[in-house]
């Protein structure tokens, strides 16, 4: 049952880029089966405003498939923060998800500078801007309990764990399950079965 709505949960999200604009309410998954995440204004944003909502809204839910280590999302503790560089247009879209609770703790959205404050951050999104500087982003968080997720060639391959590709008009994503373990992130099976997965 879980399987299948988590199925039905990507279909949603993965709807034709030309479509975007009848995707008003995306599906998501809750212990209780499936909610909602709007997406505010469709009609009146550009498609590159769309997909970031699109994409913003699957960050809220690969959330709710990774354990992190107690030590990086301690008991009692009551935000996770989502960090994107302070000048990443990315960040706007990840306000359509602020304030949501997810694994019993508010979703909290923080603007960084490059290389500074990533220990604060549960997930950082680390945009195509950064395509030359991504190594070093990369090296910067070794060692950290964070899942990064990005959407540029080979992020995956340089070490980032989750990334956004877009095939057929369908946002899709793959996983570097090798990179999530050195991170210290278990990934749910259910997540990985939907994913393109790649181990090195």
């Amino acid at each position: 049952m879980a399987v299948d709505l988590l199925n039905a949960w990507i279909l949603k999200l993965s709807t034709s880029l030309r479509a975007l604009p009848a995707v008003l309410r995306l599906a998501t998954i809750t212990g209780a089966g499936v909610a909602s995440v709007a997406v505010p204004n469709a009609q009146a944003q550009s498609p590159e405003v769309r997909e970031y909502q699109i994409k913003a809204a699957f960050i809220y839910n690969f959330i709710k498939f990774v354990d992190w280590p107690r030590d990086a999302l301690p008991e009692g503790s009551e935000t996770i923060n989502i960090c994107a560089l302070r000048d990443d247009p990315f960040a706007d879209a990840l306000e359509s998800i602020k304030g949501k609770t997810v694994k019993s703790r508010r979703v909290a959205v923080r603007r960084i500078e490059p290389g500074r404050d990533l220990e604060t951050c549960q997930v950082v999104f680390i945009g195509s801007s950064e395509g030359k500087r991504l190594p070093r982003v990369i090296e910067s968080l070794q060692g950290l309990n964070v899942l990064t997720v990005g959407e540029m060639d080979r992020f995956v391959e340089l070490g980032g764990i989750i990334n956004f590709f877009v095939q057929n008009n369908r946002v899709r994503f793959e996983i570097n399950v090798n990179s999530a373990e050195r991170a210290g992130l278990k990934l749910s099976s259910q997540l990985l079965s939907l994913a393109k997965v790649v181990r090195q």
